[in-house]
């Protein structure tokens, strides 16, 4: 049964994602996920969040989904094994011997690999299934019916993103290190931790620098066509039923940690009810009902993108002097 996997950037995200029928809500410990601090959460929020899922029934997991400096282990050991009294009981991760060393100490947990392992291809798919992740997290650009075939091929679980497949442009969430170069800036915090602002991979933030205006020339001349990297994906509607009943997709992910908590909470509210129309459905169903609240909720997910990627743009520049 398809799962809705929501995020937890602030407690009160969290809370009402849980109030609102997501089976499981990710979080990100402080320094150690793919996020700014603002989304991510301290060691008592996380006790609080755990405690509030336990009392529903619900499911939480922590983003450990940076690579870490050897130092960083012993540390990472510590939390987790917090985390797992407290009732996390899965990770979602990017780094690989950081995967098959969590597992030797804490068997039980259920490993989500993260977008930041940018895995692409069966054989991938396999490597992490060998060295005990559970669950693989899949690019937003496969179909239904290459997500059923990687299913077929490898007996894993598998998680997409809430978003419509890319049939144009280019979107390698994991394989992007241009926010590093643009946006560099370390700090130490008192427990010895390693923030690094210009990486996601490090702690930091996806600047989002390849959103920016940039001007190609071609022979000392501008180039004709207006040049964009990168292509987004939106919010998933006519194809779900095909990830649910046809590819056996095990969790359905809705990213948006630094969203506001009433777009995020309506997005939880509206999977849930399509989600549960699907699997009560022993037949087709027609996505046509659900089509004008999917629109409203892709022009505020739209929205607060754009506003979020001009922020981070805006704030690269000014830290590097980028001239685009």
């Amino acid at each position: 049964m398809a799962k809705l996997l929501a995020p937890g950037g602030t407690t009160e995200m969290a809370m009402a994602v849980l109030d609102e029928g997501a089976d499981a809500v990710y979080v990100g410990p402080y320094g150690w996920s793919w996020r700014q601090s603002a989304f991510e959460l301290r060691d008592a929020e996380i006790k609080e969040v755990c405690k509030a899922a336990k009392a529903r029934g619900r499911e939480v997991r922590a983003a450990f989904n940076t690579y870490l400096h050897s130092t960083e282990i012993p540390q990472l050991l510590k939390k987790v094994e917090k985390y797992v009294e407290w009732g996390v009981s899965g990770l979602l991760m990017s780094d690989i011997g950081s995967i098959a060393l969590v597992l030797t100490h804490f068997p039980s947990l259920e490993i989500h690999t993260s977008v930041g392992c940018a895995i692409i291809n069966v054989e991938e798919i396999r490597f992490y299934r060998e060295i005990g992740a559970k669950f693989i997290v899949l690019p937003y650009n496969l179909t239904v019916e290459e997500v059923a075939e990687l299913k077929r091929a490898v007996d894993v679980g598998i998680e997409i993103f809430l978003f419509q497949p890319l049939h144009e442009g280019i979107l390698c969430p994991g394989k992007c290190a241009m926010s590093s170069y643009l946006a560099a800036r370390r700090s130490v915090d008192a427990e010895g931790k390693d923030h690094f602002l210009g990486s996601a991979s490090r702690g930091g933030s996806c600047r989002r620098v390849c959103r920016a205006r940039w001007n190609f020339t071609i022979d000392d001349g501008p180039y004709p066509d207006e040049v964009e990297l990168k292509e987004d994906a939106n919010l998933l509607l006519w194809d779900l039923p095909g990830y649910i009943l046809q590819a056996g997709v095990e969790y359905l992910k809705i990213q948006g940690r630094e969203r506001s908590v009433p777009l995020v909470r309506d997005i939880v509210r509206f999977y849930r009810k399509v989600v549960d129309s699907i699997l009560a459905s022993p037949g087709e169903i027609s996505m046509e009902r659900f089509a004008l609240e999917w629109q409203e909720l892709r022009t505020r997910w739209e929205h607060e993108r754009e506003k979020r990627a001009g922020l981070l743009i805006s704030e690269t520049t000014k830290l590097e002097h980028f001239s685009r």
